[in-house]
């Protein structure tokens, strides 16, 4: 997808096309015939401009991060220590950092200059590190400072009820972690904008359940909407477009959400539901729209899947922009479902209107 395109999609400057992200999880190359899904990339150029990786056509093995690697216990830079069971996803916090909130001896924040949230960095003029794959168009500079930033960090430190009860509680050392936590996403801002001279700056940060957020809009407000505030400033400042991410659904924190310098919303479709999504964000807000990969497209009527993704652009498209579709492939999705997706997300990508037809 061309620079023009997005930024005039982000804009609502009337873009030559919806712009897409088919993202294909690693895990996908262990769980499909290869040939078959090299395939599909390769038929697809529109959606996938860099064809096939390398690993898959030398034949190698999936280069699965540290964190995405079955049965492997990983430690995080703030000491989180991650286990997944499935090589390719992002697991769960098996031992946090921080047993007793009223004790923080020997508690101390990673060096931005030296990690992400995720993986050691070198910083260097004119480059952006890479890392992250939330809402990345390679035609833009791009940077993420790290899925999970601030609440998730949080619940990863302290664990979910222990962080929810400082909340409730007002915990004096709450506000001590939350503050360490501020002045890492602070480090990790200012050093994506000063050096790498960054575009597009992501901020991906899970709030979401299948049903409602993971603490009460009021808390939200108080102990995170600060937070979030401060680390966008410098990139309202220098002009970044700003993209945020969650997962589930949010509906009862959008109001607060709306009042943030996010150009770009990636939020989740069956858990919003597309008739609020219409109602409550359309036009508001740049969509960055989260397609179903949990019922729809997981379901085997590969007609269903193309009628759900034309349904998405009858309400969701305008011709002055404000939308991007993102679907992430992931293992168990049906076969007969992924070439569908891609024919018409390919079209939609290349300034069609298959939804028309």
């Amino acid at each position: 997808m061309d620079k023009e395109t997005v930024t005039k999609a982000v804009h609502f400057d009337f873009p030559s096309a919806v712009p897409v992200v088919f993202h294909i999880n690693q895990a996908c190359w262990d769980s499909y015939d290869r040939d078959f899904l090299a395939k599909l990339v390769e038929t697809h150029p529109v959606l996938f401009p860099d064809g096939v990786p390398e690993f898959v056509k030398s034949g190698g093995a999936v280069p699965y991060p540290e964190w995405c690697r079955e049965d492997v216990k990983w430690t995080d830079p703030w000491g989180c220590v991650w286990e997944t069971r499935t090589s390719g996803f992002v697991g769960t916090v098996v031992d946090h950092p921080i047993k007793d909130l009223d004790t923080l001896s020997g508690f101390e924040a990673p060096d931005p200059d030296k990690t992400t949230h995720w993986y050691p960095v070198t910083w260097k003029h004119g480059v952006s590190p890479t890392g992250g794959s939330i809402g990345f168009f390679d035609c833009l500079r791009s940077g993420e400072i790290g899925h999970g930033h601030t609440f998730l960090k949080l619940i990863d430190i302290l664990g979910y009820e222990q962080a929810l009860y400082a909340m409730f509680d007002e915990a004096p050392n709450l506000t001590v972690v939350l503050d360490k936590l501020m002045a890492f996403n602070l480090g990790l801002v200012e050093r994506f904008i000063s050096y790498a001279d960054v575009e597009w700056l992501g901020y991906a940060e899970d709030l979401g359940m299948q049903s409602g957020p993971m603490l009460s809009p009021d808390m939200f407000k108080k102990w995170i909407m600060p937070v979030y505030r401060t680390i966008m400033e410098p990139a309202e400042k220098a002009g970044c477009i700003i993209h945020m991410h969650s997962d589930g659904d949010i509906r009862t924190l959008a109001d607060e959400l709306l009042t943030l310098p996010v150009d770009v919303f990636n939020i989740q479709d069956n858990a919003n539901t597309l008739p609020w999504l219409h109602g409550h964000m359309k036009g508001k807000v740049a969509l960055d729209l989260d397609i179903d990969r949990q019922s729809i497209t997981q379901q085997s009527d590969a007609i269903l899947v193309r009628q759900y993704l034309a349904d998405v652009l009858r309400l969701l498209y305008d011709p002055a922009g404000g939308l991007i579709l993102t679907y992430g492939l992931y293992p168990q999705t049906p076969a007969g479902n992924i070439g569908v997706m891609m024919d018409f997300l390919e079209d939609v990508a290349s300034g069609e209107k298959p939804w028309t037809r």
